[in-house]
């Protein structure tokens, strides 16, 4: 499948609450990890980093009450991993059955052809030099290492979602820092644009990473960076590295999808990421080319059909390129992952264009885009 052009949020879960019948039991969320070919780092819940050295089982310190959601997450520079078991909800129980499996790229460089998800956790205190802040982002990016452009250079899409900012941001970018060196400061590759709500960023539709940039994201050597007057340098820092955790999509948008298809010239391409315990969005936009449009959404086929998210920010030509772009309202659920998991989803963008006879106008639809998770 290809990538078109066009998180874990902190849990503030305390190891232990006060209620009326004294201190709620706490329950830890653990599991085994084997394919490793070297340290790998996992997380819980975006924080309480746990860094694991080979294959084995592992616990993370930090405790969870009932009904706390948790996901666990992992960052391998030297393979692909996938996470089972590794996102939910809390019962009256410890969790011991997360179950994480990587395969080295050494061994199998297939694995270097396969679709890219990666999701990044931004904060004050991986700047460097450590910002103090109480503002926070989330957000990623998808690509397809077969999905190259003339020149050879890999798509990608992808954005994140910025919280608590009390300045706005002078530059949003991902950087390539030195090989080997993940956590100090490298060069600029690419440029997000700041949307119209002034929290959402996303890259641009013609964005691409070259052989280097692509060697770097396997490697955790992309980072998110985002400066503000305050801080030029970066207020904000998160390495775009983790494994796992999230569902995710990048279809495009034609009208051909639309039942029944329309005329309609115009195209897109959606992009979404999900936090897989909480339903929140880690990223969502459409990128489209629809003149006039009047609306967007996510709806869901389940049922008699309905809508699951209104995408309400809708902004003209955001990349100075002719290209529309609408965003959801920043800290949307995701109302049903079931639907998601299914295929039950679809992006749509609708008009008052005279473009989808019978009807007068498309107000039911001028392009759609059907949504299937993407493979981890």
């Amino acid at each position: 499948m290809k990538v078109h052009g066009i998180l874990g949020v902190s849990l503030a879960a305390s190891i232990a609450v006060a209620s009326c019948h004294g201190t709620e039991a706490t329950y830890s969320i653990g599991g085994s990890i084997s394919g490793t070919s070297g340290s790998v780092l996992l997380q819980l819940n975006g924080t309480n980093d746990v860094t694991q050295n080979g294959d084995g089982d592992f616990t993370f310190t930090q405790k969870l009450i009932k009904d706390d959601p948790f996901n666990v997450q992992v960052a391998n520079p030297t393979g692909r991993c996938t996470v089972q078991n590794g996102a939910g909800t809390v019962a009256q129980s410890n969790v011991k059955d997360v179950s994480i499996s990587c395969t080295p790229y050494a061994t199998n460089p297939a694995e270097l052809l396969k679709i890219v998800i990666r999701s990044s956790n931004l904060t004050g205190a991986k700047v460097v030099l450590p910002v103090t802040t109480s503002a926070t982002a989330v957000g990623g990016i998808i690509a397809d290492p077969t999905d190259q452009d003339a020149s050879g250079n890999v798509r990608v899409v992808g954005g994140l979602v910025l919280s608590g900012l009390t300045q706005t941001p002078t530059d949003i970018s991902i950087f390539q820092a030195p090989q080997g060196n993940p956590g100090a400061n490298g060069n600029f590759i690419l440029p997000l644009i700041l949307a119209a709500d002034g929290v959402t960023a996303v890259l641009r539709p013609d964005a691409a990473l070259d052989t280097n940039a692509l060697a770097a994201l396997f490697a955790g050597e992309l980072y998110f960076n985002v400066s503000t007057p305050a801080h030029l340098n970066g207020e904000l820092r998160g390495p775009i590295e983790l494994q796992g955790g999230v569902g995710a999509t990048a279809p495009p948008l034609d009208n051909s999808q639309v039942v029944p298809p329309t005329a309609s010239i115009a195209f897109g391409a959606g992009v979404l990421m999900v936090d897989s315990a909480t339903r929140k969005l880690v990223i969502g936009y459409i990128a489209h080319t629809v003149s006039g449009a009047t609306a967007a959404a996510i709806n869901s086929t389940a049922g008699t059909g309905s809508q699951a998210l209104a995408f309400t920010n809708l902004q003209d030509n955001f990349d100075s390129n002719g290209t529309n772009l609408a965003t959801p309202p920043a800290g949307s659920l995701l109302p049903n992952l079931s639907d998601f998991d299914k295929s039950f989803l679809y992006f749509n963008v609708t008009s008052s264009n005279n473009l989808c006879a019978p009807a007068p106008t498309c107000a039911a639809g001028e392009i759609r885009g059907n949504i299937s998770p993407l493979p981890q």
